[in-house]
């Protein structure tokens, strides 16, 4: 079911925002996908990492991603609609944009078994190869634990796919100002990817996710643009 969202903190008026926002399915199955009829994005990343919240955030809704304490729940692909709208909107909807996103089942489960986790690579792989209407992937990493190998590995497996790379840094709120631009500093080299791809985002507070600078001008920017 549809939803609009309130206007409410974060960003305003004059700025990109969510204002539309539906959960389509759940495919275990790349043929099991909704058509590839939009720009669509990514969220990837360690199980528990907070891919639900940030995803509840962005759109100011609470419960159209489920989360869970327990990690490991998230075993399909999960495709939410978005309609976005910019600044400039008229009656005619000129500004609005109709996006997809796809949550990916996360990985580093500890309590499911190693025949489930390992059906998850095929199928992620799939997806991320084959995707036609795929621009851009979020790899979220939380900052209290950083990169590990399998971060590297899904950037370095994207290498040569005209997808653009975007990390974040969930649970910013932690870190100090000055441990922030260490921390993304450091990222930025373990990844191999630019410093200006790396945000920082509080999925509790909305900082890093609005405004000049924030997570969705830049989803904006990449979902707008045709793939390479």
């Amino acid at each position: 079911m549809a939803a609009t969202n309130p206007e409410r903190g974060g960003a305003g008026r004059d700025e990109w925002r969510v204002v539309e926002a539906r959960f389509e399915t759940s495919a275990p199955t790349l043929a099991a996908a909704p058509p590839a009829d939009r720009p669509e994005l990514a969220v990837a990343g360690r199980s528990n990492v907070g891919k639900s919240s940030l995803l509840n955030a962005l759109c100011r809704r609470q419960g159209l991603a489920r989360t869970s304490a327990a990690p490991g729940r998230t075993q399909l692909l999960n495709f939410f609609a978005w309609t976005l709208q910019g600044p400039g909107a008229d009656a005619k909807g000129s500004a609005k944009l109709e996006v997809r996103c796809a949550d990916l089942p996360g990985y580093g489960y500890a309590a499911v078994p190693t025949a489930v986790r390992d059906s998850f690579a095929p199928m992620i792989e799939r997806y991320l190869l084959e995707r036609a209407s795929l621009r851009a992937l979020l790899l979220l990493v939380d900052v209290r634990r950083g990169v590990d190998d399998r971060d590297v590995q899904l950037v370095e497996f994207l290498g040569d796919r005209p997808i653009d790379v975007l990390v974040v840094g969930t649970k910013g709120d932690k870190l100090s100002t000055g441990e922030r631009g260490l921390w993304a500093r450091q990222t930025a080299e373990a990844l191999g990817v630019e410093r200006s791809r790396v945000h920082l985002s509080s999925a509790k507070s909305g900082e890093g996710l609005f405004g000049r600078g924030g997570l969705l001008p830049a989803l904006v920017a990449r979902l707008r643009t045709e793939p390479r």
